[in-house]
């Protein structure tokens, strides 16, 4: 209860405090920068490493990294086939295989993880986010905005967008530790986790303060593009994580915490990088800050009924 009472508290807050002049308009800016070049990477230092020592690599540790990677395809060839049907223009139907194919794993992923699971559930969290969600983004997410949006883009432009991320950087210094002190030392880290952790620990409210003082609906716009909306909407927030849920847990008969974390991931409202990518390609803008701006709200709901519905 405590932890929602946090992302609550810290959306409505984001929300109000635009309207106050003490805060500028680059806050937003500022927060999520703060939030990727140090929150993250911290918390991938202070999770990652006690996730691989644990690890069982011949178990299901694939599930949430594959998740993302899938949800992206199912969502390429749904859009693409719904965009030919209803005629939208290719820049409609690129914004929403980008906005309803990838999920918000991480600036609203990670605090509904902690806030229905607890914070063990963080490290399988990063796996779907950075192999997972970002990895994802970071290549096909980029090739298919430059696809309808009738851009050129290099094979360099795609490894600068990956290799320059630092939660992508911390994860793979967190795997070479591993690779040459954690599995004969898993303990090395110990000494200064407690300072990650601390870092770590300013993720939940400034992301969630910041999703909330980006949040904004035109109610115009709305009622002129609520058709492809509730469509986006209603695949990445019921049709994925129904999808998966069924794969998961029915064909392949997952139960564990790996399996959960992976469904609820699949379950989180449109990734705000990917709509800013969409943004960034002139992919349909309207449509994209709807995706972020009806969908991150309903997601506070849908999420924690989804984890209801499905008893874990």
């Amino acid at each position: 209860m405590t932890n929602f009472i946090v992302i609550f508290t810290c959306l409505i807050a984001g929300n109000l405090c635009k309207k106050v002049r003490h805060f500028p308009s680059a806050t937003p800016q500022v927060l999520n920068s703060f939030v990727v070049y140090l929150s993250l990477p911290a918390l991938v230092f202070a999770q990652l490493p006690k996730l691989l020592v644990t690890m069982d690599f011949s178990g299901n540790w694939w599930m949430p990294v594959s998740m993302a990677w899938m949800a992206f395809a199912f969502s390429y060839l749904v859009f693409g086939f719904a965009g030919k049907q209803f005629g939208w223009k290719d820049s409609t139907t690129g914004a929403l295989i980008l906005t309803a194919g990838l999920g918000n794993t991480s600036f609203v992923g990670f605090p509904l993880l902690e806030a229905l699971i607890g914070p063990h559930a963080l490290p399988i969290g990063i796996l779907a986010d950075q192999p997972g969600s970002f990895l994802a983004l970071a290549t096909i997410g980029i090739f298919v905005a430059a696809l309808y949006s009738g851009a050129k883009i290099t094979p360099q432009f795609i490894a600068r967008r990956i290799l320059f991320f630092p939660p992508f950087i911390a994860l793979l210094l967190s795997g070479f530790w591993y690779l040459l002190f954690g599995i004969n030392h898993p303990h090395s880290l110990d000494p200064i986790m407690p300072a990650f952790e601390k870092v770590a620990a300013t993720l939940v409210p400034l992301a969630v303060f910041s999703v909330g003082y980006q949040l904004h609906v035109d109610l115009a716009v709305f009622k002129r593009r609520w058709f492809p909306l509730m469509v986006g909407l209603g695949f990445r927030l019921l049709v994925l994580p129904a999808f998966f849920a069924f794969f998961y847990i029915k064909v392949l008969g997952g139960s564990d915490l790996i399996t959960q974390v992976t469904v609820l991931e699949s379950a989180m409202a449109t990734m705000i990088t990917a709509a800013v990518v969409a943004n960034e390609f002139n992919l349909d803008n309207e449509l994209t800050n709807l995706m972020v701006g009806v969908g991150i709200p309903i997601s506070l709901i849908t999420v924690p009924l989804w984890n209801y519905f499905l008893g874990f």
